[in-house]
């Protein structure tokens, strides 16, 4: 990770760059979010077994990346007088406001083995530069 003096003066990556500022709408348990940084991109990755692609909906609306999953299951039990249908629906919402350093309309989304892995690329001012020597006149 670049030294804290490589980004904007007085804020902290965490603060400048996301601000996961809305867990958890209409769930008990919100899933687990971890943010990765490379020299090219940011990532997200969020935990979500059980899920499909299709109970996904990514939203990008005025720099605030908004990803949510609903989840139905449905159990059937078959007895001699009755059948009895269970319903368990189970959702989340996670948002996180983008900076200006990422380029917003190459964001790609992927689901595999219960993670659901978010790329969003920097913008060219935003990828990490060598060190630098300045001579001293």
């Amino acid at each position: 990770m670049p030294a804290r003096s490589e980004y904007p003066a007085s804020q902290n990556l965490m603060n400048w760059f996301w601000n996961d500022f809305e867990n958890g709408l209409g769930s008990r348990t919100v899933p687990s979010a971890n943010i990765v940084e490379t020299k090219q991109d940011f990532r997200i990755e969020i935990t979500a077994p059980g899920f499909s692609k299709k109970d996904f909906k990514i939203k990008l609306e005025d720099q605030v990346l908004k990803i949510s999953g609903e989840l139905e299951t449905k159990s059937e039990e078959t007895d001699e007088s009755y059948i009895r249908h269970e319903f368990s629906t189970s959702s989340f919402t996670r948002s996180f406001r983008l900076t200006n350093w990422v380029n917003s309309d190459s964001i790609v989304a992927r689901y595999e083995n219960g993670i659901l892995l978010v790329t969003i690329p920097k913008t060219e001012e935003a990828k990490s530069k060598p060190a630098k020597e300045i001579d001293i006149d």
